[in-house]
Parts: structure tokens; C-alpha cells; sequence
């Protein structure tokens, strides 16, 4: 044991030799290399994709769909419809998590994600911005992204639907937050399109503005970044922000709005009691599974997801999460823990929030 952890120790000298001699001779670090220098060797092998294919498993999301109680005579949205938004989320979710897989924060896996989002958002006729930012991970400087996306209004102001695309190392994040990025891509498409939209312009009273974050599982790096790129006009004119995180897993969902903390006294109390109000009564009338959660004593920025970035600069948010969080943050958040009919809820509820945004 002795002699192998001498080998162990030299390895992992002759890599900290070869990345100072990489940054002096100013050649990019590989992400394998820069991993080990920020949390020490490892042998953790590459993702491989593994199970049924995403086919198979949007066959049996769509038997878990048709087992649902109906919705009661006071929904707007249809049986049909909540199935359609619950197994086209799904899709997006399984693609993201079986076929990108891992999606460590600041790496070239984070990137391919990237790419895969930028495409998809793409064929939905939108015009995507890369934001790049950079990371400090260790002792090292990396490249992560923001991606960002409108869709133009009648109206001044902004409302902001934003959820996190990376995860931890060695898990493939199909609840945190394959989850909340699937919920995202299909409002996207779905919001792209009539009655809410017609030829990308769309029918509210306000821009619509997407944004895939990268590197919030390294403390909200990619919404810190692009909240201290706005000036105070275009704080002012973001009227609330939407986030989606961990929506997949579990019987029901919650949701937490703006509070009059010592974080947070910057938002009105009335503003507050009218989004938390009008989510309840989106709940009461379809008749989904939903809780408010309140700010529990002690709560602060590091504990929580972007939404708190805009929340500490006063902006009303709204943020929606799973009852099961169990196995965030592990090699276990799987798809096969995944609740599709969640992922309808989760955009059925942004969708009514967003057509009853005129009266705030």
C-alpha cells in the first residue's frame, strides 16, 4: 500500500509538472488534467451512455402520462395537452442526460451541451448568444457559457425563464437539471408558436427572454455573470424571473416566490403576494400537485439556485423544484427517477403565470 501511494502521489506530481509547463508555454489545459489539480487524483472513468434508448423510455413515460387523473372542469389546459408538454420536456431531458451525460461545470462535456441547446433552440427559429464567462475551479481559470435567447413583445419590459444546464462530476443530472432544462426548451418552442406567437413576435405584453446557465453548480457563476453585465435600466426592466430547477423528481412540486428578507427587502410585499397568489390559483383551477414553500430562517444565496442572484438585486423571481430532492448531486439522479407528468405541471404553470403577467 505503502508503494502505491507513492506511485499515487508521483502521478499526480508529473500532471501539476506538465499543466505549469502547459500555462507557461500558454496552450490550453485539458479538462481531465485541470480536474485533478483542483480535487487530486481520481479514477473515475469517461460517461457512457447505458439502458434503453431515449425511444424506449419516452414509451414508458408515455404509459406513466396515461395513467394520470384527468384535469377538473376548471383547466385550461386538456388531458391531451399537459401529456404533449410532460413527454416533449421528457424528450429534451433524455437527450440532455443520456446521450451528453455528465456535464461537470467549466469542461469541454459542459460545452457539448452547450451546443446541443444552442442547436435545438436554433431549429426552433430563435437566434441564441453564447455568453462566456470564466470560472476559477481550483487553482485554474475555465471557460463556461450562458445561453440567451428573445422573443420580442407588445410591450416594455422583460420576463426572464432561465434554468442551469451543467451538474456535478460523475452524474448525469436528469433531475439537476436536465429536468428544469427540458421544461425550458419546450416553453421555448412552444411559446415560438401560435397562439402565443406569431412569425417569432410574441402576443404579450412584454420580451420573453430564455437563458441556459452554465456553471451554477460552482455557486452560480453563470447568472452571477450575467446579472453584473446589466446596467440599472435593464435591471429595472426585468419585471420577474421564472426558475426552473429540479422540477423532475418526486409527487408534486413547489414553488417559492420573492421575500422580504435581509436579502430580499428590496421587493415589494404586494409584489410578492400577487405571484405567490396567482401560481395558487393556477393550482387550484388544474388541479396540480403544488406546495409553497416559504424562506426558512437562515436561508442565503449559496443555498439556493439563480433565481437568488436576481432575487439579492431586488427582482421578483419565482422559483419551481421537486418535493424529491434526494438524489441531487449523485450518480444516482437517473432518469428512471424522473416524474414526466412534473415536467408538464412545471410548464403548464409557467405558461398560465406568464398570460397573467399583464395584470401585474
Amino acid at each position: 500500500m505503502a508503494g502505491w501511494r507513492l506511485i499515487k502521489y508521483s502521478l499526480a506530481g508529473l500532471f501539476l509538472l506538465a499543466a505549469i509547463l502547459l500555462v507557461a508555454s500558454g496552450r490550453p489545459i485539458d479538462d481531465e488534467i485541470g480536474h485533478i489539480l483542483a480535487n487530486g487524483p481520481t479514477n473515475i472513468r469517461p460517461y457512457l451512455a447505458t439502458g434503453p434508448s431515449c425511444t424506449e423510455l419516452e414509451e414508458g413515460a408515455q404509459e406513466t402520462l396515461a395513467s394520470v387523473r384527468p384535469p377538473p372542469a376548471t383547466a385550461k389546459f386538456s388531458a391531451a395537452d399537459r401529456q404533449a408538454l410532460a413527454i416533449t420536456a421528457f424528450g429534451h431531458l433524455c437527450e440532455l442526460a443520456r446521450e451528453v451525460g455528465w456535464r461537470q461545470s467549466a469542461t469541454k462535456e459542459e460545452r457539448k451541451a452547450a451546443e446541443l441547446l444552442t442547436g435545438r433552440f436554433t431549429e426552433f427559429g430563435y437566434s441564441p448568444e453564447m455568453q462566456n464567462f470564466r470560472v476559477r475551479i481550483g487553482p485554474l481559470w475555465r471557460k463556461s457559457s450562458n445561453i440567451i435567447l428573445e422573443l420580442p413583445g407588445q410591450g416594455e419590459g422583460v420576463v426572464i425563464l432561465g434554468a442551469h444546464y451543467d451538474t456535478v462530476r460523475s452524474s448525469v443530472g436528469a433531475n439537476d437539471n436536465a429536468s428544469g432544462v427540458g421544461v425550458l426548451l419546450t416553453l421555448a418552442e412552444r411559446l415560438a408558436q401560435p397562439p402565443w406567437s406569431n412569425e417569432m413576435v410574441s402576443v404579450l405584453p412584454f420580451t420573453l427572454r430564455f437563458i441556459a446557465f452554465g456553471a451554477e453548480e460552482t455557486g452560480l457563476n453563470g447568472s452571477g455573470h450575467y446579472v453584473r453585465q446589466l446596467t440599472d435600466e435593464e435591471l429595472d426592466a426585468i419585471r420577474v424571473m421564472i426558475n426552473l430547477d429540479s422540477v423532475g423528481s418526486g409527487t408534486s412540486l413547489y414553488f417559492r416566490g420573492p421575500y422580504n428578507s435581509q436579502l430580499t427587502g428590496y421587493v415589494s410585499e404586494a409584489v410578492n403576494s400577487w405571484l405567490t397568489g396567482q401560481v395558487s390559483e393556477t393550482v387550484n383551477s388544474e388541479g396540480v400537485s403544488v406546495s409553497a414553500m416559504g424562506m426558512r430562517e437562515g436561508w442565503n444565496i449559496s443555498g439556493s439556485s439563480d433565481e437568488a442572484v436576481f432575487r439579492y438585486r431586488g427582482i421578483p423571481t419565482i422559483y419551481f423544484f421537486g418535493n424529491d430532492t434526494g438524489r441531487v448531486n449523485t450518480r444516482d439522479d437517473t432518469i428512471e427517477f424522473i416524474n414526466p407528468a412534473l415536467l408538464g405541471d412545471a410548464a403548464l404553470l409557467v405558461l398560465d403565470l406568464l398570460a397573467s403577467l399583464e395584470d401585474l
